[in-house]
């Protein structure tokens, strides 16, 4: 699987939504840009522990598997673009620079009190992280 795969891939297991979509790419674009922090390759930063929901879940694994059906397919061919936007520096940052994003109806990570709110993007509210404020949740 290339980096655009990967990425795709990462889209489809975390929404269907290709506005959404385009806030998560950012987010991992945003991570990429902090080595130091979340890794310096697309796989580190997608597989580091604990970090993105949908990795090796249902969603994932249909398109591993090549189980999708043809609206998924569909849906997976839009990831795959803007995958390509996005690692090639084409994709707009619709994030103001976050890091961080969640769906508030799943879940209420303590971050998410302290870190800055940039934006709500379909069923996610993105955030980035500032080291004071990293400090702060640990």
């Amino acid at each position: 699987m290339n980096d655009a795969q990967l990425l795709a891939t990462l889209l489809f297991s975390e929404t269907k939504d290709l506005t959404d979509a385009e806030g998560i790419a950012n987010v991992v674009k945003n991570r990429m840009n902090r080595p130091q922090r979340f890794g310096s390759t697309l796989p580190e930063v997608i597989f580091a522990p604990g970090q993105f929901s949908g990795v090796n879940s249902n969603e994932w694994n249909k398109v591993t598997r090549g189980q999708l059906n043809p609206d998924e397919e569909n849906i997976f061919k839009q990831m795959l673009r803007i995958s390509h936007a996005s690692l090639t520096g084409k994709l707009q940052d619709t994030t103001d620079g976050a890091d961080h994003y969640v769906n508030l109806k799943l879940a209420r990570p303590a971050w998410a009190r302290v870190y800055e709110k940039k934006k709500k993007i379909g069923e996610h509210t993105y955030f980035k992280e500032t080291l004071q404020k990293r400090k702060e949740v640990r």
